[in-house]
């Protein structure tokens, strides 16, 4: 491999033929400086394995200054042979030799092999640094990396992977290292035990995207409304933990009551879903219970929160040793009650599950833009009639039940691209008698075939199947009429295309008095404004909403 030396110095001077001539005969390129500048200005250029340099006879009285080296290059001093050898490390920490006038160019010759050799071992050298520093930088990018992995691992093996809170494995170590600092320092500790009320039905009604949703809003707001000390996490399905530590009785209830509020104050919305939630909540503390241990904490607990919903869900209840019975278990009238309830519900939610399977299995469709849009509209107008929540999951249920029910019985019908025919209409006027029908083979739907059997009449009495009219008909089943009446207007159909919002006034004006309950128009029209659904024109919604109005003052006036 050809290799750079660089000869500065006087090199002109006869001398130096001998020099030259000798470094003619080695496979490298030679290069000659006299002065300085010349010498520095090569080196820029190039990359030296050896600089020669004539120390004997500085070039017009001047010793050559030499530039920053590379840590491989070999400097071979030509010195006379009254002047010292030099030491091995020069400027710069490069390897310095030195070789002495008269030059035989034998051992010259040697002397360069042997330095250009030693350049070759210090390139390698240098290169095997190179090499190592770089391996101890990806060492330690790789340690970082580690780290981060592990910390984000154990991170995952303490958090709930929905809501981003402790897990309940988590809860098990804290607890316990909690209650230990608590009797050591002989302060108060108290704990929530959080369920969130009927979060099965939510689930089933408005689908698991919108109940996980709700899980991760409600666990947001649960970290926004305590202390940073304070630590929250998820128990189990709906039901969460919050601990504070120094925390007595009467903080505990106030903190417990702020957390209640931060979720039955503001609906949590998520697409077309809108719901308020409630929780009912049961608070322990340990100065004022005194558990043995967190196994009877934890109990305790739940005992309360039992009470909580036997009484009626979205509450505060406190353990109270008066529930108790003397053998240590909660009063048996209430725990019953609030059993047989959650049986109920279970066997109610799990009858409309095996129906919507049912229905997706025979007919292909499971819920459709229809049933979704009516729900929705279901629980604004119950919102806003301020309607118990109980209540509206009966709606929901109803809803469920006319939607699967009317696919299974009259698919083919519901399918026609064509508008129905006076045949069609009179088949699907026969559906509420069906309804009751079906649904009397589940007592426990009787509230919602009660408002199944009434969702067909209309307001001036024209409808079916009973001819009821005006606040005769029930106001669940004229509620129902009105949320079905608005989500088939605003929904695409086999045989149209979904309404304009101009077309959808029009028919909510023109069917006010008439189909619909005049004040249950008004108050569609005042949701529509607000919630902002369809892109109303302003001016043509004040003007429909201003003779809905005076629909709803002669109802009112023909009802006195």
């Amino acid at each position: 491999m050809t290799v750079n030396i660089l000869l500065a110095g006087s090199h002109q001077d006869p001398g130096n033929t001998m020099l030259q001539e000798t470094l003619q005969t080695l496979q490298a390129k030679i290069f000659l400086a006299a002065t300085t500048d010349e010498m520095l200005r090569l080196y820029q250029q190039h990359d030296f394995a050896l600089l020669i340099v004539d120390e004997s006879s500085p070039a017009g009285g001047e010793r050559l200054q030499l530039p920053p080296l590379s840590p491989a290059t070999i400097i071979l001093s030509i010195i006379s042979s009254e002047q010292d050898p030099f030491p091995s490390t020069g400027p710069q920490g490069v390897y310095l030799d030195s070789i002495a006038r008269p030059l035989s160019p034998s051992l010259l010759l040697a002397r360069i092999h042997t330095l250009l050799h030693i350049h070759h071992l210090k390139q390698e050298l240098l290169s095997c640094q190179d090499a190592l520093q770089d391996q101890r930088e990806k060492s330690h990018q790789y340690r970082q990396s580690l780290e981060q992995q592990n910390h984000y691992l154990k991170m995952l093996s303490v958090r709930d992977g929905l809501t981003g809170l402790f897990n309940r494995r988590h809860l098990n170590q804290t607890l316990e290292q909690e209650l230990h600092k608590a009797r050591i320092q002989n302060s108060d500790l108290a704990i929530l035990l959080i369920d969130i009320d009927y979060f099965n039905e939510t689930n089933r009604i408005s689908g698991q995207l919108f109940g996980d949703s709700i899980l991760n809003e409600f666990a947001a707001r649960l970290t926004q409304n305590v202390r940073d000390h304070d630590l929250c996490f998820r128990f189990s399905g709906s039901d969460f933990i919050v601990l504070l530590p120094q925390t007595d009785m009467t903080k505990g209830r106030e903190y417990a009551e702020r957390l209640r509020l931060a979720c039955s104050d503001k609906p949590f919305t998520s697409g077309y879903h809108s719901r308020s939630v409630t929780v009912s909540i049961g608070l322990v503390t340990l100065l004022e219970h005194q558990p043995e241990n967190q196994d009877e904490f934890l109990n305790m607990a739940d005992r309360a929160r039992y009470q909580a919903k036997a009484e009626g869900r979205n509450r505060v209840i406190a353990y109270d040793q008066k529930h108790v019975a003397t053998e240590g278990k909660i009063d048996t009238v209430s725990l019953l009650h609030e059993t047989l309830q959650r049986i109920l519900e279970k066997t109610k939610s799990s009858s409309l599950a095996s129906l919507q399977i049912l229905t997706q299995n025979v007919t292909g469709k499971h819920q459709d833009e229809h049933t979704l849009l009516a729900t929705h509209y279901i629980e604004l107008l119950c919102k806003r009639l301020d309607i118990p929540a109980a209540m509206v999951d009966t709606f929901s249920n109803a809803l469920m039940l006319y939607s699967c029910f009317r696919l299974l019985l009259h698919q083919e019908l519901l399918a026609k691209k064509e508008e129905f025919s006076y045949e069609d209409r009179k088949v699907i006027n026969d559906l509420p008698y069906k309804l009751a029908e079906l649904t009397q083979h589940f007592d426990y739907f009787s509230n919602e075939r009660h408002m199944l059997l009434c969702q067909g009449e209309r307001y001036d009495g024209s409808g079916y199947p009973e001819g009821l009219a005006g606040e005769d008909i029930p106001l669940a089943s004229r509620i129902f009429s009105m949320a079905d009446g608005l989500a088939a207007m605003n929904a695409d159909r086999p045989h149209r295309k979904r309404l304009s919002p101009a077309k959808i006034l029009s028919e909510l004006a023109r069917g006010a008095g008439t189909q619909w309950d005049p004040s249950l128009v008004l108050l569609t029209l005042d949701i529509l404004g607000e919630q902002h659904f369809l892109p109303l024109d302003e001016e043509l919604l004040m003007q429909t909403r201003a003779l809905v109005a005076e629909k709803t003052a002669q109802s009112s006036v023909r009802a006195q």
